[in-house]
C-alpha cells in the first residue's frame, strides 16, 4: 500500500527555502534515523519515500498501514528547514526553523521563549495570523498557572488536570476534550520487580481507581482500560480488573516468599498534582504487607529523559492522550516500538495492533481493539487510574480559541478581542 502525499505550492520556511517533498523526506528519515534518538522514530521508522516531483512525495509503509494519514497528522507535520538540521542538534534544538506562522526570537532555558509573526507565513494574506507575537512561560505550579489567567498575568495554558479544567470552565474559559488514553502506572516490564506479571497485578488490584478522586478531590473521572468509556473501541469485557485486596495481598506473599518482595522506586515529574496522587498511592501501597514503594521526583525534562530515552526506571507516572488509536496504540504498545517505554511484549497484542493498522474499516478495528483490551487486561503492563481530558484554559481578552487532534492549539487563529 502506497501513499502520496500533495504539499501545497509557495510555502517557505522562515530562512526563505521551500518547503517542498525533498524537505519532508530530509526531515522523516532524521526521525527515522536510531542516532538521532526522536520520539518520533516509531512514526518515520521505515518508511520508503521518493520525491515524484517538487510538491509531492511517494510513501511506502513498511507494513499494510491504511491509516497512515492519521500517523502524519498526529506525528510527521512539523518539518524543519534542511538549511538548518544541516547544521546539526545543536544548532536546530535550540533554534528551530520552521514554516509556522511565527519565529522563534529567543529561549531563556526553563524560563521562557519568546516569538514573533512569521513575514512569510504562507496565510499571511489572510490576515493570519492575527497575534504579533506571544511569550511563553515555564510555570510548574499548576495552581499558579491558572491563578496567572485569572489575574490577567497570562492569557492561556494547556492542561490535561480534571479539576484544573473543571475550575477553569467556572472561573476563565475552557475548552475540554475527552479522548482515549489516560493518566496511567507504567510498570518496566523488562526489569523486578515488575518483570513478573503478579507484581504488576498485585500492584493493580491493591488500589481502587474511584478512591482517587474521592480522596483528593481532583476531578479525574476512573478509568476502565486504555479506552474511554466513551470511546467506541471500548470493550466492557475486557475491562482492566477491579480491585481485590485479599488477591492483592495473597499475591504479594507468594512473591515474598520465592524472595521477589515488590519493592520499587515510583518516577514522576515534579509538580504538585502529580506528587499528591503518588503520595496517595503510597499511602495506599502501605496497608500491605510485602510491598515498598518510593518517589522520585524529576524536573520535567531529566524525567522525559530517564522515562522515553533511557528507559531507566521501575514504575512511571505517564499519560497519553488519544484522538484515534493510530498511531498511538501501536506505539505505546507494539513490543518493538521506541515509545514502549515499559518493554511489554505480547504476540496476541502484537497481532491485533497489525489488524487494525492494516484496515480503515471500523468493524474490523473495533474487533481488533478488542483484542488487544483481552491481552492488556491479561498481562496489565500498566495499571490507567484516569481517563484522559485535556483543553486550553484562558481569559476573556483571547477569541478564536480551537484545538485539533489531541488538544493542539490552532495558534494562527487566536487573537485579542
Amino acid at each position: 500500500l502506497t501513499w502520496t502525499l500533495k504539499l501545497r505550492p509557495n510555502v517557505q520556511f522562515s530562512d526563505g527555502t521551500p518547503l517542498d517533498a525533498a524537505a519532508v523526506k530530509t526531515n522523516w528519515e532524521m526521525h527515522a534515523d536510531p542516532a538521532t534518538q526522536s520520539l518520533h522514530r516509531a512514526a518515520a521508522g521505515g518508511l520508503t519515500t521518493r520525491v515524484v516531483d517538487p510538491l509531492t512525495l511517494s510513501i511506502t509503509p513498511p507494513a499494510p498501514n491504511a491509516n497512515f494519514d492519521r500517523m502524519v497528522a498526529q506525528e510527521l507535520t512539523y518539518i524543519e528547514s534542511p538549511l538548518q538540521l544541516a547544521k546539526g542538534p545543536d544548532a536546530y534544538g535550540s533554534q528551530p526553523v520552521g514554516a509556522g506562522p511565527f519565529v522563534l526570537r529567543s529561549w531563556s532555558r526553563g524560563s521562557q521563549q519568546v516569538y514573533a509573526r512569521n513575514p512569510t507565513y504562507w496565510q499571511k494574506d489572510k490576515g493570519l495570523p492575527h497575534l504579533d507575537g506571544f511569550t511563553v512561560k515555564n510555570v510548574p505550579d499548576i495552581q499558579q498557572q491558572l491563578s496567572s489567567v485569572k489575574s490577567g498575568q497570562a492569557d492561556i495554558f494547556t492542561s490535561s488536570d480534571p479539576a484544573l479544567l473543571d475550575r477553569g470552565a467556572r472561573d476563565a474559559n475552557a475548552a475540554v476534550l475527552k479522548v482515549d488514553g489516560g493518566q496511567y502506572f507504567l510498570f518496566n516490564t523488562t526489569r523486578p520487580p515488575f518483570n513478573d506479571p503478579r507484581a504488576r497485578r498485585a500492584v493493580a488490584l491493591a488500589m481502587d481507581p474511584a478512591d482517587i478522586p474521592k480522596t483528593l478531590n481532583n476531578g479525574y473521572l476512573p478509568a476502565q482500560g486504555i479506552f474511554a468509556a466513551s470511546s467506541p473501541f471500548f470493550d466492557p469485557a475486557q475491562a482492566q480488573p477491579k480491585p481485590d485486596r485479599a488477591e492483592a495481598q495473597r499475591l504479594f506473599n507468594e512473591l515474598a516468599a520465592e524472595g521477589k518482595k515488590v519493592d520499587f522506586t515510583y518516577l514522576i515529574p515534579q509538580n504538585p498534582s502529580s506528587q499528591k496522587t503518588a503520595e496517595f498511592m503510597q499511602s495506599r501501597l502501605q496497608q500491605y504487607a510485602n510491598v515498598s514503594m518510593r518517589i522520585d521526583s524529576l524536573e520535567i525534562g531529566a524525567y522525559t529523559v530517564r522515562m522515553a530515552i533511557q528507559k531507566d526506571f521501575q514504575a512511571v507516572l505517564s499519560q497519553r492522550w488519544i484522538c484515534d488509536p493510530e498511531p498511538q496504540m501501536f506505539q505505546a504498545f507494539q513490543s518493538r516500538s521506541p515509545q514502549n517505554f515499559g518493554g511489554w511484549s505480547n504476540p496476541a497484542a502484537d497481532q491485533a495492533l497489525v489488524t487494525a493498522r492494516g484496515s480503515a474499516d471500523p468493524a474490523v478495528r473495533k474487533q481488533a481493539y478488542g483484542e488487544l483490551q483481552k491481552a492488556y487486561a491479561q498481562d496489565l503492563p500498566m495499571w490507567v487510574y484516569a481517563e484522559a481530558v485535556v483543553g486550553p484554559i484562558y481569559n476573556d481578552k483571547l477569541t478564536g480559541v480551537e484545538v485539533y487532534n489531541s488538544g493542539v492549539l490552532w495558534m494562527d487563529r487566536i487573537g485579542l478581542k
